[in-house]
């Protein structure tokens, strides 16, 4: 049986090394014939190229620049490779004399830019800054979804009277209530601005939507101190005439004449729903030394500041009291000095100089640069003007601003075509609610503008 495998597997080894045989008589033959055919490809592919029109090729010309930028590419490429700590200091230049050639030949490049080649890039759209207003965060501040807004206050004594006796609404008593009501103001605006203007000035719109929310506030900010409700229109008076708000310049209450060192007495204004109820008297404190028609006149004293202090019933000395001062006024305030020309509230720590706004004999400052000027402007004979450059108070039981709950921001892109129009609307009013808790600074009554 095993003679019979063997002589199987000798068989099969027979004619496997006979196909070996035949196979590797045809592969010089395979060789050759494939070479033969490569060659002949080779040959048809170089006559077609020899055939195409090439132009002649572009030689790079080596210029001083490039050899500089290269080097300096180089340089920045190790760095971030490498560990990228502290600085690196770049070499521009190998020494003097490609200093020399790079700035010759820089000398005679052309100028670059709109028709010349070059490229313009951009800054981001930005506004200049607007002051906006200093009085909100300092009064007290309400919401409404009213179109009015009515302050309640009871005034008068109980009448207490010593003495066993019952006291039953005896004559000491003077109980009483006041009111006033305000009507919420209107102040709006409606532009257009061209589609191809938003689409070719990236960040325009942003920009526009947030300055005007930055020009109503300072509108308002305006409006607050130097308006006159009871005269004019928001078309003819830049701070809204009784378009506008009741600003704090406007309320009564300061001596008919000018007497320095004096404060008046504060005091509440009629009662009832009409336009001019709630104009209370503010105390007003008449600066030691007027002045008067001067311009730039700025005769404030140590004792001017002390002595507003405690005009305000102490009572309202809270923590909440602050000054709210011209930029002006406080110039002068902080350039006070003693006899012996040193300042007077740093020699003696009564204000605090972190910065331009700091604290007043221990009450925050604001500066609010819409107060009045301590004096008139330009030179002109005497006039009858006030001039109210600072108040101090606890200004959340004086003042309050009232909001209605939503202003109004629209965009409309159908209204005009080729345009995207803007609307914003914004209702409010304020009002002095507490006139015993501020105290107003005249600094003269005989200005002219």
């Amino acid at each position: 049986m095993s003679k019979e495998i063997i002589e199987k597997l000798d068989a099969i080894e027979a004619k496997q090394a006979e196909s070996v045989l035949a196979v590797e008589a045809k592969i010089p033959a395979a060789v050759e014939a494939a070479k033969v055919e490569l060659e002949s490809k080779m040959a048809a592919l170089e006559a077609k190229i020899a055939s195409v029109q090439v132009p002649s090729l572009i030689k790079i010309v080596k210029t001083v620049r490039g050899d500089v930028n290269r080097a300096v590419k180089e340089q920045l490429a190790g760095y971030y490779k490498g560990a990228r700590q502290g600085e690196k200091e770049l070499k521009m230049f190998e020494d003097q004399g490609q200093y020399d050639a790079y700035m010759k030949e820089a000398a005679g490049l052309a100028a670059g830019g709109d028709g010349q080649g070059g490229r313009t890039t951009y800054d981001p759209v930005f506004v200049a800054l607007r002051l906006a207003n200093q009085m909100r965060g300092l009064s007290r501040t309400v919401a409404t979804d009213g179109s009015s807004y009515q302050f309640r206050v009871k005034t008068g004594n109980a009448g207490a009277q010593w003495g066993y006796a019952i006291q039953n609404n005896g004559t000491p008593t003077t109980e009483n209530t006041s009111i006033w009501q305000l009507v919420l103001k209107d102040i709006n605006v409606q532009f257009p601005i061209r589609t191809a203007a938003l689409d070719d000035i990236d960040g325009l719109e942003a920009n526009v939507v947030d300055d005007m929310l930055m020009e109503f506030a300072q509108s308002e900010a305006q409006s607050m101190i130097s308006n006159n409700d009871q005269t004019g229109t928001g078309s003819t008076v830049a701070t809204g005439g009784a378009d506008g708000l009741r600003g704090l310049n406007q309320y009564p209450g300061a001596n008919a004449t000018f007497t320095g060192g004096t404060t008046s007495v504060a005091a509440f204004g009629s009662s009832g729903t009409g336009s001019t109820t709630g104009l209370h008297s503010l105390a007003t404190y008449d600066q030691l030394t007027s002045n008067v028609n001067t311009v730039g006149a700025n005769a404030i004293q140590y004792k001017d500041v002390i002595n507003m202090i405690y005009a305000l019933p102490q009572q309202y000395w809270t923590d909440s009291a602050k000054f709210m001062v011209s930029p002006i006024l406080l110039q002068a305030i902080r350039g006070l000095q003693d006899t012996n020309g040193r300042p007077i509230f740093n020699s003696v720590e009564s204000l605090s100089v972190n910065g331009i706004v700091g604290q007043l004999l221990g009450f925050d400052v604001v500066v609010n640069k819409y107060l009045d000027t301590p004096s008139q402007l330009t030179t002109a004979t005497a006039g009858t003007i006030s001039k109210y450059p600072m108040y101090f108070g606890d200004w959340s039981r004086g003042h309050t601003i009232i909001d209605r709950l939503n202003m109004v921001m629209r965009r409309y892109d159908q209204t005009l075509p080729g345009y995207i129009t803007f609307f914003g609307e914004k209702r409010l009013a304020t009002s002095v609610r507490d006139p015993n808790a501020l105290v107003r600074f005249r600094s003269t009554a005989t200005a002219a503008n």
